[in-house]
């Protein structure tokens, strides 16, 4: 009889376990999901004259930067959302900016 008793109560543990995993990996992926879209480009800021303002990313490779509604400092590392327009007068490829947020992970030099 103290078999059966043991049986059952570790099939019980094992259970409730198993219910509580498949919880937690519900919630994270739920958590993934909310995070939303990753940025086009991480990078540092610049000045480019005559008329262009831009951002060189990590793997060196630079974009100009249009119709950014909030003023974006130079020399500050930001992450970028928007859309590419393919190269623009500047040169380099365009990113038409729809959001911007500063990313204090980048270390831009003065």
């Amino acid at each position: 009889m103290a078999g059966r008793a043991w049986l059952t109560l570790t099939i019980a543990v094992c259970g409730a376990l198993a219910v509580t995993g498949a919880e937690a990996a519900a919630k994270k992926k739920v958590r993934v999901a909310a995070k939303g879209p990753a940025p086009i480009a991480s990078g540092c800021t610049y000045f480019q004259a005559p008329m262009c303002f831009g951002v060189t990313t990590a793997g060196k490779v630079n974009y100009s930067l249009w119709d950014a509604k909030a003023w974006i400092p130079p020399r500050t590392g930001v992450d970028i959302w928007g859309k590419t327009t393919g190269t623009g007068p500047c040169g380099v490829p365009s990113i038409q900016v729809t959001s911007w947020k500063p990313n204090k992970t980048l270390k831009c030099g003065a």
